[in-house]
């Protein structure tokens, strides 16, 4: 593998590793607020995408390790090398990893096989969430814990959001037309607050990390960014055309009405599909220190 191929790699891995812990605290968040709303049988299949979704972040996590030590090698042997699992480990992508399986692990326990333990459940999936906060390039900044407390903030808001998408189509899949509306309402009302929270601390971050509104045209980094907030634009729009057209409709029994929120939800998947590759990207190929 030359250097392209371990950074493809690393994109991808933490793409998915970052789309399986949001979707797993998310369909944590998602059951929490809308339990009493929503079948049996869409809780039975929520808690299973959960279950799923916990393997999937756990060993995601766990590869990146291994990804990491070939990379900095530069051959597939370097995978196996325990001194550079060390060093990787010990560099902060070892704590990071260990608090994210570690709230996983609350996760699937509390989910799984203790169906009432609503409070474990949800403080594991923050700490899985934020997890990611214990590494990147906010650390890299002079004010250090400011940085960690808006990242913290906006990944429990990315967690909250992204993550009930897929519960939410499960929830469209109900024959009841109740059940969907009640659901998409609650959800509604909610999204507005904390995706307010999630840009207002990605705002804050990123003017941190930029210093001035111009390197978002003038340097790799921040045009990398533009294109984040253009796809994340796409998916606020997306979303404010289920909370201001479908949702009324569906309150008032149009028979397309369910039809389409799926088709949206959908586009809405897609969307945030890209914006963690991207966000994926950033992470892992640039960095702040490529401006100007």
């Amino acid at each position: 593998m030359d250097t392209n191929a371990w950074d493809l790699a690393a994109v991808i891995v933490k793409a998915i590793t970052y789309g399986a812990t949001f979707g797993a605290a998310g369909g944590v968040f998602f059951l929490a607020y809308s339990h009493s709303l929503i079948s049996d049988l869409a809780r039975l299949r929520i808690r299973r995408l959960i279950g799923w979704l916990i393997l999937v972040a756990a060993f995601g996590s766990l590869l990146r390790i291994p990804l990491t030590a070939g990379s900095m090698n530069g051959e597939i042997g370097g995978m196996f090398d325990r001194g550079l699992w060390t060093m990787i480990w010990h560099a902060g992508e070892g704590r990071a990893t260990a608090i994210r399986v570690g709230g996983l692990m609350i996760v699937g326990a509390a989910v799984l096989f203790n169906r009432g333990s609503t409070v474990p459940a949800i403080l594991g999936a923050a700490i899985a969430a934020t997890s990611f906060a214990w590494i990147g390039h906010p650390h890299a900044l002079r004010s250090n814990v400011l940085a960690q407390i808006l990242v913290g903030v906006h990944l429990l808001g990315v967690a909250f959001w992204l993550g009930a998408l897929a519960p939410l189509l499960l929830v469209s899949r109900d024959r009841a037309p109740s059940y969907i509306t009640a659901t998409a309402l609650r959800f509604g009302r909610a999204a507005v607050f904390v995706v307010s929270l999630l840009i207002a601390a990605g705002a804050g971050l990123l003017w941190m990390l930029l210093g001035t509104v111009s390197e978002l045209w003038t340097s790799p980094y921040g045009r990398a960014v533009s294109v984040k907030i253009g796809i994340v634009g796409c998916l606020l729009s997306a979303a404010a055309f289920n909370k201001l057209n479908l949702t009324p409709r569906l309150r008032i029994g149009d028979s397309q009405a369910r039809l389409s929120l799926r088709r949206s939800i959908w586009l809405e998947i897609i969307l945030a599909c890209a914006i963690l590759i991207s966000t994926a990207t950033l992470a892992t190929v640039l960095s702040p220190q490529t401006l100007g």
